[in-house]
C-alpha cells in the first residue's frame, strides 16, 4: 500500500490508542502480547512478514517492552521448530495464559494458520498451508511462487484455552464461513466452528460479513418481521428468486413455500407483489434526464479501473449530458502492473532513442536496461521476492497512468488527473483547482481493508476537515 494510505489506515484504526496513550489514559507498559502464527522461512525484515507487521502497525507505537513481546520467527530451523513451539507453550502458561485472543479467519475458516482437517486439541506445530490461503494472500505477495508454503502457528487447543476470545471479520467474501463457522456444525472441516464450543467468545461482524447469517439474511424466520415496508417485502422476493435462480417474473407460489414465506404471499396477492417489486427496483434505476447536465463532475476512483467498473454506463450518460467530466484516481496502482510491463517499457524506450539519433538518451536508457535487467534477475532467484527498486515503481505508475489515459481516452473528453496515497491535502488542492458541482466516488466498500475503502475515508476526513 501507499504510505499514505497506511497514514489514513491507522489513524482511522489505530489512532485513538496512540493518542490516548500520549495523553496517559493507556499503558501497555505491563502487556504481554503472543501473536499466533508466521510464515516458515520469511525473514522477520520482510515487508510481508508478521514479525514486520506487528512492529510497523502496533509495537513501534506504543509503549509494550520488548522483552514482552513474543511472535513465532519463521527462520528457526528444522531440527528445532519442535523445542521451539514448546517453548512458546511453556511461555504461554508462564504469562498465566490469554487473557484475551484476537482472531481473523480465513475463507476456509481457518483460525491461526489452523488450516482445514485441524484437531482440536492441536498444540502449537508447522503446518503446510492450504491452497485457498495461498491463493488469498497472492495480494500481499503479488505473485503465488513468492509465497511461503508453511507456517508455525499456535494450536486450536492452545487457542480455546484463552478465557476470552474476540474474532473479526469484515467484507463479504467471508460472509460463507461465517455462517458455516456460527450456523454450522462444529468439525474440523471448519475450523472456527471450534469456537461454538469456548465459553467466552464474541465474533465482531460488519453487515457484509454477517451478510449470509440466518438473521441477516432471512430475518422472516426470527419473527416479529415487518411486511408493511416494501424494502423488506423486496428483500424477501429478490432472496427467492436468487435462492431459485429464476427471475422474479418466473416465481411460483412454491418457490415461496420452500423458503417459508407463504404467509408473505398470502397476505400480497402474488402476482400484484411481483409488479410491485419489479418497479420498486426500477425506481432505483436513474434516467439520463435526470443526471446532471453541463456541469463540472469529479470522480474519485480508488484505482484506473474502477471508474468504469461502478460508474460506466453512468459515465457515458453524462458525458450524453455535455458535462466536463475529470476522474481523479487516488493510488498508484502499480502492484497491478506486472514485471514484464516494465521491461517492455524500457526495450521501447531504448528503441525509441535508438530511432531518434538522441545519444545521450540512448546512454540513460542503456543505463537502466542495466540496472533494471539485472534487479530482475536478483528477484527471480530470490524464495520470497522483495519490494522493486525506485525505478520499477516510478515506471509501473507511468504504465498505469497510461492505460488511464488511454481508457478515459476511449470513452470520451475525460481528463485524468492521479493522486497516489490517498493524501487528504491533495485532494483538497483538486478541489480548489477543478472546482467541481458534482462529486462521484466509487469503489466496493464491503472489505475495510481495501484501497477502495481507505480512499473512502480520506474523502470522509477531507469533508470534516474542509467542508
Amino acid at each position: 500500500a501507499e504510505d499514505g494510505i497506511r497514514d489514513v489506515e491507522r489513524s482511522r484504526g489505530l489512532g485513538d490508542v496512540y493518542k490516548r496513550q500520549k495523553e496517559g489514559k493507556v499503558d501497555f507498559s505491563q502487556v504481554i502480547t503472543f501473536n499466533l502464527d508466521e510464515y516458515y522461512e520469511l525473514p522477520p525484515t520482510h515487508e510481508n512478514s508478521y514479525n514486520r507487521f506487528m512492529d510497523d502497525n502496533l509495537f513501534n507505537f506504543i509503549n509494550v517492552k520488548r522483552e514482552n513481546i513474543h511472535v513465532p520467527q519463521g527462520l528457526v530451523p528444522p531440527d528445532k521448530i519442535d523445542a521451539f513451539c514448546q517453548n512458546y507453550e511453556e511461555a504461554i502458561k508462564k504469562a498465566g495464559g490469554v487473557d484475551i485472543q484476537l482472531l481473523g479467519i480465513g475463507r476456509d475458516g481457518h483460525i491461526g494458520f489452523n488450516e482445514p482437517l485441524s484437531k482440536e486439541d492441536s498444540r502449537m506445530r508447522l503446518v503446510e498451508l492450504d491452497p485457498i490461503t495461498l491463493n488469498d494472500a497472492v495480494r500481499e505477495f503479488s505473485n503465488i511462487k513468492l509465497i511461503p508454503t508453511k507456517a508455525i502457528t499456535m494450536g486450536v487447543g492452545t487457542i480455546m484455552e484463552a478465557k476470552k476470545v474476540i474474532l473479526i471479520a469484515t467484507g463479504d467474501h467471508k460472509a460463507s464461513i461465517i455462517k458455516e463457522s456460527v450456523e454450522g456444525e462444529c468439525s474440523g472441516k471448519v475450523v472456527a466452528s471450534y469456537l461454538q464450543k469456548h465459553k467466552n467468545t464474541t465474533f465482531y461482524l460488519d453487515k457484509a460479513a454477517a451478510s449470509e447469517l440466518t438473521k441477516i439474511s432471512r430475518p422472516w424466520l426470527a419473527g416479529g418481521f415487518d411486511w408493511s415496508k416494501v424494502e423488506n417485502r423486496a428483500k424477501a422476493v429478490c432472496f427467492v428468486s436468487e435462492q431459485q435462480k429464476k427471475a422474479i417474473e418466473g416465481l411460483e407460489m412454491k418457490d415461496f413455500e420452500l423458503h417459508s414465506l407463504l404467509p408473505l404471499v398470502q397476505a400480497h396477492e402474488l402476482g400484484n407483489l411481483k409488479k410491485e417489486i419489479i418497479s420498486f427496483l426500477k425506481a432505483k434505476i436513474i434516467p439520463i434526464d435526470h443526471l446532471p447536465t453541463k456541469q463540472k463532475v469529479l470522480v474519485l476512483s480508488p484505482h484506473s479501473d474502477d471508474e468504469f467498473i461502478s460508474l460506466g454506463g453512468t459515465l457515458q450518460k453524462l458525458l450524453a449530458n455535455s458535462n466536463e467530466i475529470m476522474c481523479a484516481h487516488m493510488t498508484s496502482g502499480t502492484s497491478s502492473v506486472e514485471d514484464c510491463e516494465v521491461q517492455k517499457f524500457i526495450y521501447a524506450k531504448q528503441l525509441h532513442d535508438v530511432a531518434t539519433g538522441d545519444k545521450a538518451a540512448v546512454q540513460k536508457s542503456l543505463e537502466l536496461v542495466g540496472k533494471i535487467t539485472a534487479f530482475l534477475q536478483k528477484k527471480r532467484e530470490s524464495r520470497f521476492g522483495f519490494p522493486d527498486i525506485e525505478e520499477m515503481t516510478a515506471i509501473k505508475s507511468i504504465v498505469r497512468n497510461a492505460e488511464a489515459i488511454s481508457a478515459c481516452n476511449y470513452l470520451g473528453n475525460i481528463t485524468c488527473a492521479f493522486l497516489p496515497g490517498a493524501k487528504v491535502d491533495a485532494i483538497w488542492e483538486l478541489f480548489k483547482t477543478f472546482k467541481p458541482t458534482v462529486i462521484y466516488a466509487c469503489g466496493d466498500l464491503t472489505d475495510p481493508n481495501s484501497p477502495h475503502r481507505i480512499c473512502w475515508r480520506a474523502i470522509q476526513k477531507l469533508s470534516l476537515i474542509h467542508i
